[in-house]
């Protein structure tokens, strides 16, 4: 397989060399036959492990739930990929974008896997190995004195508040939110649910889950984003072929839309989980007007379904759109008028701004959320949230990283949301800064004409020359 793929990647054509993909299926599959296991075998497996891939998609990603998942190591992918983001929320250390390291491997191996710097080492010598034990002594330890700030507000110097809230894909997360002082769930991604199953959920799997979630949640806010695939197909929706270019195509809002029965079937679900909680509704991948009209007015045919069969909802049940298309930024002025929130989807606002499929590692050195592009297009949402005030949190990898997140704050971001891991290195960041400094920062960027002129800017505020920033 991996002679055939080296023949593929030699092909001048891009659509015949993105036809690689069909042999790598094609061995997931032969190898999963030979190892006579199913597609879940991750989430039973016994023994400490490292699991080394071509590449572990999303749906893989749902089992890996197992305690002896020890890291993850790929050959495609990035920072921003679905598979480093989860591997975060689940706590596991991964290193994505390494080219050949499925030969670098031998089975029963020992290596250290540093997912801090990107680093691989396999088979140590004792003297390194004897270094990252102690290095990894200390990071627990500095987790342990970030513990304290779990009772704190989470508020700048002058007492600005600053929501802080988790994004997880299984309703069992929000518990370890809760624990590390999160004020909610910023984002729920529900497609985890129909990863999972074989067939579509039904409406009383869904409201279940969703209903588990909100109750765990008590009082805090859940907000729910409504299904997000594209890339990654389910089995039980006609796709209509291979498509060129996945993520920019028929996903999110689009498959919603064209498959209104099972649209209706989650959105009654989220709404019938709304009677136990502060339910919110999220639509993704909205890019014109016309969508969140027509995903409006489905949500209103579930209403009046619901008053017919006497279930109880939230009637003023909050809905938003996800900010991720270039060209909903620019209108959002347009949209606002018709939601109760703005979430501003960092990832894909900047793969899509800057033309960078963030999971192709040959062009992840381009992908920064500090680029001048994004930083605009960003306060260009939170003025239109402004003036028609409502609410914008950003939702994306951006609002994990502390001097990112000090800087949305100065654009006037309002909240964050992020991995639960993040959430205290990001409360100590926003606790040493004053509103007014961020503020300063903000606007000073907003003039700047490169990301490494932000970057040292943001640097110099926080007084860590010394500390690359992004």
């Amino acid at each position: 397989v991996r002679e055939v793929e080296r023949q593929f990647d030699a092909i001048q054509d891009a659509y015949f060399r993105s036809r690689k993909s069909d042999i790598q299926e094609v061995e997931k599959r032969v190898m999963a036959k030979l190892y006579q296991r199913d597609e879940s075998f991750l989430d039973h497996l016994n023994y400490d492990a490292i699991v080394v891939a071509q590449d572990v998609q999303a749906a893989d990603m749902v089992h890996i739930r197992s305690r002896h998942v020890l890291a993850i190591c790929t050959e495609t992918g990035g920072r921003t990929s679905h598979t480093a983001i989860i591997a975060r929320g689940l706590q596991i250390p991964a290193v994505v974008g390494v080219q050949s390291v499925l030969d670098a491997f031998e089975a029963g191996d020992t290596a250290i896997v540093d997912g801090t710097r990107g680093r691989i080492i396999i088979n140590p010598d004792e003297q390194t190995l004897a270094t990252y034990i102690e290095e990894a002594g200390r990071l627990r330890e500095s987790r342990e004195d970030l513990s304290s700030l779990v009772d704190l507000p989470s508020e700048t110097l002058d007492g600005t508040p600053v929501s802080m809230m988790v994004n997880i894909e299984l309703p069992a997360e929000i518990e370890g939110g809760i624990e590390n002082g999160a004020d909610g769930v910023g984002l729920f991604r529900s497609e985890f649910l129909y990863l999972a199953a074989s067939q579509h959920p039904t409406e009383d799997e869904q409201a279940d889950a969703y209903t588990a979630l909100a109750k765990n949640a008590g009082e805090h806010p859940v907000v729910i984003r409504t299904l997000d695939l594209g890339g990654d197909k389910l089995p039980y929706i006609d796709w209509g072929g291979r498509e060129m270019n996945p993520f920019l195509g028929w996903r999110a809002i689009r498959v919603s839309l064209a498959n209104r029965d099972l649209f209706k079937t989650q959105l009654k679900a989220i709404l019938r989980a709304s009677a136990f909680g502060d339910v919110r509704i999220m639509f993704p991948m909205i890019s014109q007007i016309e969508e969140l009209h027509e995903a409006l007015a489905v949500l209103e045919e579930s209403k009046s379904d619901l008053r017919n069969q006497g279930v109880s909802f939230d009637e003023d049940c909050h809905v938003g759109a996800m900010i991720e298309v270039p060209a909903a930024a620019v209108i959002a002025d347009q949209l606002a008028p018709h939601v109760d929130f703005f979430s501003i989807g960092t990832n894909d606002l900047i793969q899509y701004s800057i033309a960078v499929d963030r999971g192709n590692d040959k062009v992840a050195y381009l992908f920064d959320a500090f680029h001048p592009g994004v930083l605009r297009l960003i306060r260009m949402v939170v003025d239109a949230g402004r003036s028609h005030d409502i609410p914008v949190t950003v939702c994306g990898e951006m609002a994990g990283d502390p001097h990112s997140a000090i800087l949305l704050h100065g654009l006037g971001v309002s909240g964050l949301s992020m991995a639960t891991p993040s959430l205290l290195s990001v409360k100590k960041a926003i606790r040493s800064i004053t509103s007014a400094d961020a503020v300063s920062l903000a606007e000073a960027t907003l003039s700047m004409d490169s990301k490494d002129e932000i970057k040292a800017r943001l640097s110099a505020l926080l007084e860590e020359e010394g500390d690359p920033v992004g």
